[in-house]
């Protein structure tokens, strides 16, 4: 029987067989109308790829340190900053978007983050 996944390595088809969460942030309230940043995370299904050497150097030399890209639909994606992934926080510094319909979000481990 013919695997139901995609062949690993290609780039046109990609098996989005894994999840993260898009982090995004919103002001409440408390109750002496003190303003409190909260984040609310959003389950979406993604593939996980390595960031290129190209894209690890150029990274390198802005004062970043790109760690993975994660490839998800594009219509799910809002203009989220962060991400979670296997219980790390990353800040999304890159985004593209391909022909096929899935964004890229490049990844770096976020500062102070777990």
């Amino acid at each position: 029987m013919p695997s139901l996944k995609q062949s690993k390595g290609s780039n046109k088809h990609v098996s989005l067989d894994d999840v993260c969460f898009l982090m995004s942030s919103t002001i409440i309230l408390d109750e002496l109308l003190q303003e409190i940043e909260t984040f609310l995370p959003e389950l979406v299904y993604c593939s996980r790829s390595s960031i290129g050497q190209k894209e690890f150097t150029a990274t390198m030399k802005a004062g970043l340190k790109a760690e993975m890209t994660i490839i998800m639909n594009h219509d799910e994606y809002d203009g989220e900053k962060e991400l979670e992934y296997n219980r790390k926080t990353y800040s999304i510094y890159r985004t593209f978007v391909r022909d096929d319909g899935n964004i890229e979000l490049y990844c770096e481990v976020r500062v102070g983050g777990n």
